[in-house]
């Protein structure tokens, strides 16, 4: 013999606790939790014919869509927003960067310069290439990071590499050139 629980009266009060379980769902341990309409008519112990036919009537599926579909929006919304923060942390990291490889850069270029004044070896020409391309590439990435476009700068990048590097290569040559003409002078 089955027996049969005992239903009781689809109140105003069990009626609004229902549908808000079922709209807005229920906290759970980490995240909401939807119950379905048979779940909902077992724990409250109603009808489901008479709570089905209250949540086709008042558009209870059509209130949670939309309920979830604004949830999903602010999701993403702050998810935007979150990603943009980090964007902009990752943007000011990478100003700090090139601002130090630009301080390196001048560090070692005011070296070389000392080194040269006192008859020292200079930087070889394939280490002057090396410093142009990293002042090209800096250059690049801060305007990245800046938000300025680079694609009007690609087809220069080369070109003004071989620039440098020719305009280094003839500085050397000078050099060099005093540094004979001051040795012949004391010998």
């Amino acid at each position: 013999m089955v027996t049969k629980s005992k239903q009781t009266k689809l109140t105003d009060t069990k009626k609004l606790k229902i549908r808000n379980d079922f709209v807005h769902g229920v906290d759970g341990d980490e995240k909401k939790i939807f119950p379905t309409l048979d779940e909902l008519c077992k724990q409250y112990k109603v009808a489901k014919s008479t709570v089905y036919r209250v949540a086709r009537t008042e558009g209870w599926k059509v209130q949670k869509e939309q309920l979830q579909a604004e949830y999903i929006k602010e999701l993403d919304k702050k998810r935007s927003k979150d990603m943009a923060n980090k964007s902009m942390k990752t943007d000011d990291r990478t100003l700090q960067l090139a601002d130090a490889v630009f301080v390196t850069i001048a560090q070692t270029l005011q070296q070389n310069n000392n080194d040269i004044q006192n008859n020292k070896k200079g930087l070889a020409p394939n280490q002057i290439t090396s410093i142009a391309q990293a002042i090209a590439i800096t250059q690049r990435v801060s305007k990245l990071a800046l938000g300025e476009a680079t694609h009007n700068i690609d087809a220069t990048i080369n070109e003004n590499t071989n620039e440098a590097f020719r305009r280094a290569m003839e500085l050397l040559d000078e050099v060099e050139d005093s540094r004979v003409r001051s040795l012949q002078s004391t010998h």
